[in-house]
């Protein structure tokens, strides 16, 4: 069995690109995670996901647009973070809740999923991002205004 790859490239025009980061490491858990995420942040430059694409068995390909350059904060981790924040670039999008994860798998369940629920509230998913330089995985929700009905 061949190993997995994952490739970001820089989407150019339809027919160029540049390859932008290439990984050899990671696991398909992992890659599927990050192919969920419309966003990628590494050394300061946010990239926006433009499409991705499965070239033969194991090498994943995501073609990404330059989005926003931003200062770097650079943090080591070998912990699966995932941060569930409110979209509002005018509070510089308030954290709402963070989890600590086992696998990429779970953090993919979070990623992948419409809805979440923090605090008996219901939110729904606007976009995701991999923020390489941060260690986490950011989901950005806003609320639905629905909350849950407290069982008795």
């Amino acid at each position: 069995m061949n190993s997995i790859v994952l490739e970001y490239r820089l989407y150019k025009n339809e027919l160029s690109f540049e390859p932008l980061y290439h990984y050899t490491s990671l696991g398909l858990d992992e890659v599927l995670a990050r192919r969920e995420c419309e966003f990628f942040v590494k050394d300061g430059m946010t990239y926006k996901q433009r499409s991705s694409a499965l070239e033969g068995d194991q090498y994943f390909l995501i073609y990404v647009d330059r989005y926003t350059e931003g200062p770097m904060d650079k943090h080591e981790t070998s912990e699966i973070k995932v941060e569930i924040r409110t979209l509002d670039d005018r509070f510089d999008n308030p954290l709402l809740e963070a989890y600590y994860v086992d696998r990429h798998l779970d953090a993919l369940a979070m990623l992948g999923s419409q809805y979440l629920y923090v605090a008996g509230k219901e939110y729904e998913r606007d976009s995701a991002e991999t923020d390489e330089d941060r260690g986490v995985y950011v989901i950005y929700v806003t609320p639905t205004g629905y909350e849950l009905e407290e069982s008795t």
